[in-house]
């Protein structure tokens, strides 16, 4: 086991790496920038494939090689997390570029995989619900990892099925971007009635994004949510509130481009229906969005094995080191009360021998005043 002082250095510089690619915020301003700059293929791979190796990092090589720094510093991760989702809804909102928009709701949906990632809470409840004490139950504390691992398979559950939505909206953004070469959400408008099949196809993949029971990206999020109440009901309303969020700047995407009168930017002319090959592309996102969210123990059953054994390995090593902290605790309290018995007993010997002193001088002086 590495040692206290180099395993927290291990750990954050680890976990600052991953979470670059992840990525979380405030190291994730290169995304935006880097999506916007890229071609359609691009961003659907590095958001749907690339960004999920930093979640993967962070469960498969930061947690098992240095977890005393990760059990310490789990409200710091959630923290982080949490910042991401609300900071890349926020800033999602506030786009004008169709593209930067869809790159800032990366850095939200991400958040919930660090979130999930962060929830070490096995050892933050006890049997029967109660605090010790509380009389008439059994109240010890239980090393239960069902929270913990319910975070981990939420975040691993929204890490594919935002490699599946998310790379379905970056692909509907291109769609459109091929036809009339812009991304300005405020020159849009009116795309149902020239492009009904994509415009019904964005709309399944946006809402997905957003999630929508039903489809992928509920599971995930939902899972992570429920996990976070047993370690932090703050972090829980905090990371539940932010699908509010989501739903706006989703929402109002799909008004600004899709609905209205009439479309107001140029080459409306190129607006036509989309074709075979592109097709081809969109529907099997579309299908997995709605397998998913259907039946999301296609995806579990494959990672319960290795999360179960994990999530395990690491509430045993939580008790052990509770344990161990508590038992370090207590023989440092009872030398302190050792020592200050021992102090007390010291000053009271003391005291004595003052007084004993103080009374034989007094016994010498009143015989000298008798002569």
């Amino acid at each position: 086991m590495l040692g206290i002082s180099l395993q927290h250095w291990a750990f954050w510089l680890l976990f600052i790496g991953f979470a670059i690619k992840v990525p979380s915020v405030p190291v994730h301003t290169w995304l935006p920038d880097a999506h916007v700059e890229a071609p359609t293929p691009i961003s659907m791979i590095l958001a749907g494939v690339l960004l999920k190796m930093g979640g993967y990092g962070i469960i498969r090589m930061c947690f098992p090689i240095c977890p005393l720094a990760a059990y310490d510093g789990a409200m710091v991760i959630c923290l982080i997390g949490v910042v991401s989702m609300v900071y890349g809804a926020f800033a999602a909102m506030a786009q004008t570029d169709f593209k930067r928009l869809v790159a800032y709701s990366s850095v939200s949906h991400m958040g919930y995989v660090v979130l999930g990632l962060g929830v070490w809470s096995m050892g933050s409840w006890y049997n029967g619900g109660l605090e010790p004490g509380a009389g008439g139950l059994n109240t010890s504390l239980v090393y239960n990892p069902e929270y913990f691992n319910m975070g981990v398979k939420g975040a691993m559950f929204q890490m594919i099925a935002h490699g599946v939505s998310s790379a379905g909206m970056f692909f509907c953004v291109g769609v459109v971007y091929d036809r009339v070469h812009h991304r300005n959400l405020n020159e849009f408008g009116g795309l149902f009635s020239k492009m009904p099949g994509y415009t019904a196809m964005a709309m399944g993949l946006f809402f997905a994004g957003l999630g929508l029971p039903g489809l992928c990206g509920f599971i995930g999020e939902v899972l992570v949510v429920l996990s976070v109440w047993k370690f932090s009901i703050t972090l829980a309303v905090i990371s539940a509130a932010v699908v509010i969020l989501t739903a706006g700047y989703i929402l109002w995407a799909l008004q600004r481009v899709y609905l209205g009168a009439e479309y107001k930017g140029p080459h409306e002319e190129a607006l036509v229906p989309m074709k075979s090959r592109e097709w081809a592309v969109a529907l099997p996102l579309f299908a997995l969005a709605i397998l998913f969210g259907v039946f999301p123990a296609i995806v579990l059953n494959y990672m319960d094995a290795t999360i179960d054994q994990q999530t395990t390995e690491l509430a045993v090593w939580t008790e052990q080191y509770d344990q161990k902290e508590a038992a370090a605790e207590k023989e440092k309290r009872e030398k302190e009360q050792q020592q200050q018995t021992e102090t007390q007993g010291a000053a009271i010997e003391v005291d004595r021998g003052e007084a004993a002193s103080g009374d034989i001088a007094l016994a010498r002086d009143e015989e000298a005043s008798f002569p």
